[in-house]
């Protein structure tokens, strides 16, 4: 059996980012319980959801907020990893092949990253993700 070298791997999604740093957030509890007690996971990030994080927060909090957000998804628990101009053809293609679900170009193309690399887990409060089929961390709370 051929093993990912991702395999350990979850990626964090700006779901459990804004979560994990915001106490008014419904899921803050649940994310600062996950992320402090999940020690056998190692974290990853797409490049493209630092940037979205940032602008997320950026627009319903201050600049500083926006950057300590940004800041976290950089730092170097969390690995960065990089789209390839294939994984923008398998988003699109992802899109078309759930074009019922009002998914976000930025899902579609962390999952083709996903995809690419043989990582299964997301920590994420966004259900979108398991309509591909990964495994949402900490599970459906919503």
């Amino acid at each position: 059996m051929i093993r990912s070298a991702y395999q350990q791997l979850a990626l964090v999604d700006t779901s459990a980012v804004v979560a994990l740093h915001d106490p008014n957030d419904q899921f803050h509890v649940a994310a600062r319980h996950f992320f402090s007690v999940e020690s056998g996971l190692a974290w990853g990030a797409v490049n493209v959801t630092t940037h979205e994080c940032y602008t997320h927060v950026r627009y319903r909090a201050s600049f500083e907020a926006a950057m300590e957000h940004y800041d976290f998804m950089r730092c170097p628990m969390i690995r960065l990893l990089e789209f390839v101009p294939d994984d923008e053809r398998a988003a699109e293609s992802l899109l078309r092949r759930y074009a019922e679900h009002p998914i976000s170009y930025h899902d579609a193309l962390c999952a083709a990253v996903m995809l690419r690399l043989g990582i299964y887990r997301i920590f994420t409060f966004d259900h979108h993700f398991s309509i591909f089929g990964f495994e949402v961390l900490p599970g459906s709370l919503a």
